[in-house]
C-alpha cells in the first residue's frame, strides 16, 4: 500500500503549499515608446506607462549604463548621466503616466548607451503566509547620439566547424547597429540549385566597439556544398557564402 499512501502524502504537502504560499503575477502594462534617441541638441525625451490591468500597479524606475564585453554580453551599471522622473509612482486603473527624460552636458564623440529600467513592484493584500511574487521589468534603450555618425563594421570570422556555421562580426562604427536577424541556407552539394534547410538565427543590438559570434549547427552537414547567409540589420543588409571543405563537418 505504499503507492496510495506516498501519493496521500504528496497531495496532502501540495495542498499545504497553496495554503501557504500566494503567487503573484505580473499586471498588464505596456510602455510607448520602446526606445529612446537623444543628441546634444535634443537633451530631453518622454515615455509613457499605461496600466491596462483592473488594479493599480506601483512602479520604480532605474538609469543604468549598457556596455558590451567582448562577446557581446550586455552588462549593466547605475549611472546618474540620465536624469529622470519620477522614480516611484502608481498608475490607477486604465491611466498613464509620464516618465520625463534628460541628458547632463554631453558631447560624445562616440555614441553612449544607457537603458531605462521600468519595474512593476507587485503588491499582495494576504497578511498570512508568503508571497512569492513575479513581476515584469523592461528595459528602455537609450542611446546618446555622436556629433557626427560614422558606421564601420567588419566580418571578423566565417566558417563551418565542427558542422557549425560560424559568424563573427565586429562593430568599428561610433554608433549601434541592431542585427534583427542572420538568415542561413544550405546548398546541396549534389545539386546547387537545390536548398536543403533554411534557417534565422535571431540577432541583437551590437554597440559601438563590440562584436558578436552567431553560431548554429548544422544538420546534414556532409551533404552541403556551401552556406549562403544574409545579415539584415535595422541600417542595412549582406549578403555572403561560406564554400564547405571535406574537414567543415568532421567532429
Amino acid at each position: 500500500m505504499r503507492g496510495p499512501t506516498l501519493f496521500l502524502s504528496v497531495l496532502t504537502n501540495l495542498i499545504a503549499f497553496l495554503l501557504f504560499y500566494s503567487l503573484t503575477y505580473s499586471a498588464e502594462w505596456r510602455i510607448s515608446p520602446i526606445r529612446v534617441e537623444l543628441s546634444p541638441q535634443d537633451k530631453s525625451a518622454s515615455i509613457t506607462v499605461f496600466n491596462e490591468d483592473k488594479h493599480p500597479i506601483n512602479f520604480q524606475v532605474k538609469a543604468m549604463e549598457w556596455t558590451q564585453d567582448e562577446k557581446g554580453k550586455d552588462n549593466y551599471k547605475e549611472s546618474e548621466d540620465i536624469i529622470f522622473f519620477p522614480k516611484v509612482f502608481t498608475i490607477e486603473p486604465g491611466k498613464e503616466r509620464l516618465i520625463r527624460i534628460g541628458i547632463k552636458n554631453i558631447n560624445p564623440s562616440k555614441e553612449r548607451t544607457y537603458r531605462l529600467f521600468v519595474e512593476e513592484v507587485p503588491q499582495t493584500d494576504r497578511k498570512n503566509g508568503v508571497a512569492v511574487q513575479i513581476a515584469l521589468r523592461f528595459g528602455v534603450p537609450i542611446f546618446i547620439k555622436p556629433l557626427k555618425e560614422e558606421t564601420n563594421w567588419e566580418i571578423i570570422k566565417k566558417s563551418v566547424e565542427k558542422g557549425s556555421f560560424v559568424l563573427e562580426i565586429q562593430n568599428k562604427g561610433n554608433h549601434h547597429f541592431n542585427i534583427l536577424y542572420v538568415k542561413i541556407r544550405g546548398i546541396s552539394k549534389e545539386n546547387p540549385e537545390k536548398e536543403l534547410f533554411t534557417k534565422e538565427i535571431k540577432g541583437w543590438y551590437i554597440l559601438s566597439g563590440t562584436k558578436r559570434i552567431f553560431t548554429e549547427k548544422l544538420e546534414e552537414c556532409e551533404k552541403l556544398s556551401s552556406i549562403n547567409f544574409q545579415i539584415v540589420t535595422d541600417r542595412f543588409s549582406f549578403d555572403d557564402k561560406i564554400l564547405l571543405t571535406n574537414e567543415s563537418c568532421n567532429p
